[in-house]
Parts: structure tokens; sequence; C-alpha cells
């Protein structure tokens, strides 16, 4: 003799919804936006072109003698990378998440500025780079990104 399957009972929990109201719909949308202000697939581009940039500008850098046949590739990559993070930001027209990355650039040349002024003993030089990096931290500390540069 077979096992006889029964339905499951009706009840609540396995009823199926009726479609929201117009009004209930755009509600759950405004909380929806409300606790995620951005998309996630434009979270994840800032975060892919922050971590090409940086390593784009790390290689770049140095000489290009001094670059292996991989790194090279590297920067190609990097590039592509960028390229690709770029036109979903653009897309979605956030590209003005990228300007906290623009100061952190700003900073790290103004760094390498301040070293090369200091070697050559140009001291005035040097407060000027010291200068432009005080401002780029305190844009980067309002926009509460001071992990760009190492310093969160």
């Amino acid at each position: 003799m077979a096992t006889q399957i029964l339905p499951a009972p009706d009840s609540a929990e396995n009823a199926g919804t009726a479609p929201l109201p117009p009004a209930a719909v755009e509600a759950i949308a405004r909380l929806e936006s409300a606790f995620l202000p951005v998309p996630l697939d434009v979270v994840r581009a800032v975060a892919r072109y922050e971590a090409a940039a940086f390593r784009y500008d790390e290689l770049a850098a140095r000489p290009a003698s001094s670059l292996s046949p991989a790194e090279f590739d590297a920067i190609r990559l990097s590039q592509e990378t960028m390229t690709q993070a770029f036109v979903i930001l653009a897309d979605a027209g956030q590209t003005g998440m990228l300007a906290p990355l623009e100061v952190a650039t700003s900073y790290r040349y103004a760094a390498a500025h301040c070293r090369e002024r200091a070697e050559a003993a140009d001291f005035d030089g040097c407060l000027a780079a010291q200068d432009e990096m005080r401002m780029c931290r305190c844009q980067l500390e309002q926009a509460g990104r001071l992990d760009l540069i190492g310093a969160a």
C-alpha cells in the first residue's frame, strides 16, 4: 500500500499575498532608498576603481625600465578596470563618488613633491606641498575617506 500524501492545511502562512497598493509600493521604495542610498553595483564599481587606480599609480610612479612584463600587463589591466568601473558610475550618474580618490591622488603627488623638495633643501617648496597635503587631508576627513591615504 502506497503512502498517501496530504495537502498542506490552508492557513495565513500558506496563503498568497495580494499585490500591494501603489501607495504601499512607493512607501517601500522610499524606505529602501533611505537604507540603501547607493546601489550595490555602484559601490562595487567605486571599490574596483579605487583599487585599480591605486595599483596604476603605484606602478606608474616607477621608471618603465624597472617594470617587469607582468607589471606592464598590470598597468593595462588597471586601466581597463578603471574604464569599466567608470562606465558603470557614469551610467548611474555617480561619477562624483570618485572625488575623494582624486583628492587622495593629489595628496600622494604632494607628498612625493614634498620629499623631492626636502631632498633638494627647498624648504619653501616643501612647505607649499605640506599645505596641499593638509588641505587634501581635511577634505578626505570631511568625506570620511582617510583610508585612501592610509590615515584611517
